[in-house]
Formats: structure tokens, sequence, C-alpha cells
């Protein structure tokens, strides 16, 4: 019975660390559901909003908790990396299409309005790291090699214009 009861504190004390991280109005948990299926439900309690998410499979509480030293992050809901490279400041309504993709060595930017300042290319990985930035003058189209990025999925950001395009990539 002692034993049900301190598992029982024990499983209290977690639950309500993750329930804190879950806070909507946390400024250090941004998620995103990453399968084709799964809840999300918005629960008020103590006059704080909190978001407890699942995916198929996961049977509990996804959730990131942070400390002075440490992240802990649970489940497979990961967070939304674009909420950090959108420059909201900036409208996302540059026309422009990326070629081939999946690439191998390098992608062509085809732009289908006339482009009067320097191109921005940013690559960035899956967690929101910048792998990538160059600037290239005003061109119509513009072939951006590759060749020091390793196998993966990207996410490329080109701003001209003052406007963003920005897309899902994946290097074979």
């Amino acid at each position: 019975m002692k034993q049900k009861l301190l598992f029982a504190i024990a499983l209290f004390l977690v639950f309500t660390q993750f329930t804190q991280a879950q806070n909507t109005t946390s400024d250090y948990l941004v998620r995103e559901t990453t399968g084709v299926a799964g809840s999300s439900e918005n629960i008020s309690y103590n006059n704080k909003q909190y978001v407890v998410q699942q995916s198929i499979g996961q049977a509990s509480v996804i959730g990131t908790f942070y400390d002075s030293d440490y992240t802990l992050r649970q489940g497979f809901i990961q967070p939304n990396v674009l909420a950090k490279i959108i420059d909201k400041a900036i409208p996302l309504n540059l026309a422009a299409v990326i070629y081939p993709n999946p690439f191998t060595e390098s992608v062509t930017l085809a732009f289908s309005e006339k482009i009067n300042d320097t191109v921005q290319v940013s690559v960035f990985d899956l967690l929101g790291r910048l792998v990538f930035s160059k600037s290239y003058a005003a061109d119509q189209n513009i072939n951006v090699q590759f060749n020091n990025l390793s196998v993966a999925n990207y996410i490329i950001k080109v701003t001209a214009n003052n406007k963003q395009f920005i897309k899902k990539i994946l290097k074979n």
C-alpha cells in the first residue's frame, strides 16, 4: 500500500511538471504533429490553458520540460521549426518554384515575378539550425549548389523583393 502511494505521488509530480510545460502561453514550447493521426485537447485548469496531444500508439501526455540545465521532450510530436524560420514581418508570397526535389547536388530556383534585388538563400535542418546561407545577384533562375550537405530532409528559405518562399527539400 505504501509503495502504491509513493508511486501515485511520484506520478503526480511528473505529470505536474509536464503539464506546466504544456502551458499554451509558454515561450519555450512549439508543437507540430508529424503523423497523419492523433488528437489534441485544450484544457483549462486553475485559470491556465494546457494542450494535451497524442499520436497513434502514444498513450501519454506529449510535452517538453525546461529547467536551468536540461530540456526533456516526451513523445513523437516535435517542435514546429517553421515558426522559428518564417519571418512574420515579411510576406510569405514570393512566387518561386524549386526543382528538382529530391535533389542530389544542386537545385534551381525559378521565379515567376521580376527579381529586383539580391536573393538570400538559407537552408535549415529539421531542428531549425542554419546549415547553409548565401546571397545571389538578382536573376530569374538561380542554381544553388549543396555539395556539402548530407543526405537528409531540409527546409529552404528564399528571400527576395521583400517577400519569402519556404519549402521542404530532400537531398538524396
